[in-house]
């Protein structure tokens, strides 16, 4: 490998540590988000020795090594902090980040001629995970305008029709209460949901939340959760929601007995979204 080599991943280690330095600094991001942008960082880098015939690629994950070191004086001698803390994780992040990427450099980097995307499905798929992250982390930290400023339009009568007899099949045995009206709310709030948030997203929340446990809105009715709930808890804890907020208005209003007002339960329930959950729920109550 020679000197230069050292040289060369030395100089990757140090730009790996100022822009990951940089973006937790105005950012905050967490461990498996830093080793995200670590690992887009070592195939750019290799991408560029491809592009113009940098020999030393091969072993290009040690870059990880040198960007460790940066970080234990940074931490050592500027923040005066313990960097081999067994609470922050720092030895157990940089073993595993170091791993990572020499499994990367096995598979994506050596004997292949190019690291962008062409060739083998496999790093068509990395670089597919890499773009969704990204997309991610900048509507999270608001980089991106995460909100639709243009108006929504109403579902079509045909696609809300669709939706409801499909919802209907699955989960009748879920969505069946009492107060028939009521279960076309939990399906009017279903459908809107789930055409807004297609089954493929709702996965990827999913395999999002496995990966860092934060709170995050789940299962076809997008419930808002710090844990993992299946779409038939979902549906359970939503129906919940309703009767709570139907008991609480009828306590407020000194009666035992009140007819209930569908539209403003889903005013009370839904607040942003409730003008198209309304529309949807005005026409599969006249089925």
């Amino acid at each position: 490998m020679g000197l230069l080599g050292w040289i060369i991943y030395l100089l990757l280690g140090l730009f790996y540590f100022l822009v990951i330095t940089f973006i937790n600094s105005k950012y905050k991001i967490t461990k498996v988000q830093k080793m995200v942008f670590s690992v887009v960082l070592l195939m750019i880098s290799a991408g560029v020795c491809f592009n113009y015939a940098i020999k030393y690629i091969d072993n290009i994950f040690l870059s990880y090594v040198f960007t460790m070191i940066f970080d234990i004086i940074y931490v050592s001698y500027f923040l005066e902090k313990d960097f081999f803390d067994k609470e922050e994780k720092n030895i157990q992040y940089y073993l595993l980040l170091i791993f990572v990427g020499f499994f990367i450099n096995q598979e994506f980097f050596n004997d292949v001629t190019s690291v962008f995307l062409t060739g083998s499905d496999l790093r068509l798929i990395l670089w597919s995970f890499m773009i969704i992250f990204m997309y991610n982390f900048c509507k999270e930290k608001e980089i991106i305008n995460s909100k639709n400023d243009n108006k929504e339009k109403n579902m079509s009568i045909e696609s809300i029709l669709t939706n409801y007899a499909k919802l209907k099949y699955k989960y009748f045995d879920y969505c069946d209460m009492e107060d028939k009206v009521l279960s076309n709310v939990l399906y009017a709030i279903m459908i809107y949901r789930s055409s807004k948030r297609t089954k493929f997203l709702r996965n990827y929340d999913y395999f999002k939340f496995r990966l860092n446990g934060k709170t995050s809105k789940l299962s076809i009715m997008q419930v808002n959760t710090n844990k993992y709930i299946t779409d038939v808890e979902g549906i359970n804890i939503v129906k919940e929601d309703i009767n709570e907020l139907i008991t609480v208005d009828k306590l407020t209003k000194g009666k035992t007995k009140k007819k209930i007002n569908y539209l403003e339960l889903i005013d009370s329930y839904c607040e942003e979204d409730a003008i198209y959950i309304k529309n949807i729920f005005e026409i599969i109550k006249k089925l």
